[in-house]
């Protein structure tokens, strides 16, 4: 098959979809299916075609990604994604690259699978005004309702993608299809005590420190605030553990400022974003994954971690949904409350060095052994029932 995929970001930018994206095209075509990325970037001019992906100008807004396509309705570009005659368009995003997506599908008459991965409301920094986000909100979920409505299939790595879809006020069944993480390239293994020494240099890590780390895009609902003012309560400089977090978003410059505020400066390090390559050896030169989020899907970055051999300290969801992910005590810990996050984050750090390379192989043994194989599987499957419902819709 041909398989037409449209995500507003993709690497190097450091996001979950981006890494969803990477290891999907992976499977899909080791099952020898010809992928195409469609994508956008703020750093360039011209739309630009590499390595089977179209980069498209984008500009600057206040949106989760901080950008979003400049035209995406480009009839030259359009014209050109178009030629190469897809059997189905993939869509990951309800943003304007998203709406590119649903034009090129009718123009080339194929069906469309859309993947759940984030909730309408979730894309607005804290600080607007009640109002304006009211605003902003209401025309996330007008966007979120355009592509369940124009998808023939409609998919998601966890099912609490389905109370999205109630809120949203439609009926649509949400095709359930578990995240892989690429296990061959994030693998603790392939890190060496030498390389894990040099990186926390880079870092500006402490050699000798107990080091959790957060991955992802800063916005509002990964609930980072929840962590650093954990830290501020609870730990002391000589507990000598450290919180990096690497990544870029919204919230950057708010959460630098709370941390001059709390005064817990020399306990955070803010990475930035990093190029996804160097992630595995960011991940081994740390020590436990943690994740604050309330609402938010299972994120990509939570697997590669799992993937390294960190032990995941996990926010409880309101579906506990990572109950049935993290086996309390063994590859990690589910917490609901600060004083209960830096008890389980004290215990892990307090534990030898034997008993810390036992437990990333716990961890890592942990993680479903499916590989990237398995998912790029389960959408092909995907793929072909939008097939079926398309040409049902169509001729009907």
């Amino acid at each position: 098959m041909r398989i037409l995929i449209f995500t507003e970001v993709l690497a190097p930018y450091v996001s979950g979809i981006s890494s969803y994206v990477e290891v999907l095209r992976k499977g899909l075509e080791e099952l020898s299916h010809q992928v195409l990325i469609v994508t956008s970037s703020p750093h360039i001019k011209e739309a630009s075609y590499k390595n089977g992906v179209i980069r498209c100008p984008a500009k600057f807004v206040n949106n989760k990604y901080g950008y979003e396509c400049k035209n995406y309705n480009d009839p030259k570009i359009i014209s050109f994604i178009s030629s190469f005659d897809p059997d189905v368009v993939h869509i990951h995003t309800d943003t304007k690259i998203g709406y590119m997506g649903l034009i090129v599908a009718d123009k080339t008459n194929s069906p469309v699978v859309f993947t759940i991965h984030d909730y309408f409301m979730d894309r607005f920094a804290a600080d607007s005004s009640k109002l304006l986000w009211n605003v902003k909100t209401y025309f996330e979920k007008q966007h979120f309702r355009d592509m369940l409505d124009n998808a023939d299939v409609v998919t998601s790595s966890c099912s609490r993608a389905a109370i999205f879809v109630q809120k949203a006020e439609r009926r649509k069944k949400v095709f359930l299809i578990r995240s892989n993480t690429d296990t061959d390239q994030f693998d603790y293994n392939n890190s060496t005590k030498v390389s894990i020494r040099k990186m926390r240099q880079k870092l500006g890590l402490s050699e000798n420190a107990t080091v959790a780390v957060f991955a992802g895009n800063l916005t509002v609902e990964k609930n980072l605030e929840f962590v650093l003012s954990a830290f501020a309560a609870h730990l002391k400089k000589s507990d000598n553990i450290q919180l990096l977090i690497v990544g870029d978003g919204t919230e950057t410059d708010y959460l630098k400022s709370l941390c001059a505020k709390l005064k817990i400066k020399d306990m955070v390090v803010f990475a930035g974003a990093v190029a996804n390559s160097i992630m595995p050896d960011i991940y081994s030169a740390c020590d436990i994954y943690v994740c604050s989020a309330d609402d938010s899907l299972v994120s990509m970055s939570f697997l590669e971690a799992m993937g390294c051999g960190l032990p995941v300290l996990v926010k409880e969801d309101k579906e506990k949904i990572v109950n049935k992910m993290i086996k309390h005590g063994t590859n990690g810990f589910v917490f609901s409350k600060k004083a209960e996050f830096i008890k389980y984050l004290k215990t892990l750090s307090m534990l030898s060095e034997s008993d810390r390379r036992r437990i990333r192989q716990i961890v890592r043994d942990s993680l479903v052994t499916a590989d990237h194989s398995t998912m790029a599987e389960q959408y092909v499957k995907a793929y072909g029932i939008a097939k079926k419902k398309y040409l049902h819709r169509r001729f009907r």
